[in-house]
């Protein structure tokens, strides 16, 4: 199965941004876009949300 949420670089040389897919779109958390996050923490982020997705979940924010 294709992850629906993926790295991809953002602005700043060694930033990253969660990316959905579907929709081409940055994902959105409590309003705010993330766009401007170390690896670590955008790996971190696209697996919880990936891990949501296949469970069924299509509405990703509460």
């Amino acid at each position: 199965m294709t992850d629906r949420f993926v790295l991809r670089p953002a602005r700043s040389a060694e930033r990253f941004k969660v990316v959905d897919v579907w929709t081409g779109e940055t994902a959105v958390i409590a309003m705010v876009p993330q766009d401007d996050l170390g690896r670590e923490d955008a790996e971190h982020l696209a697996e919880l949300l990936n891990r949501r997705a296949r469970g069924g979940e299509r509405r990703i924010l509460a």
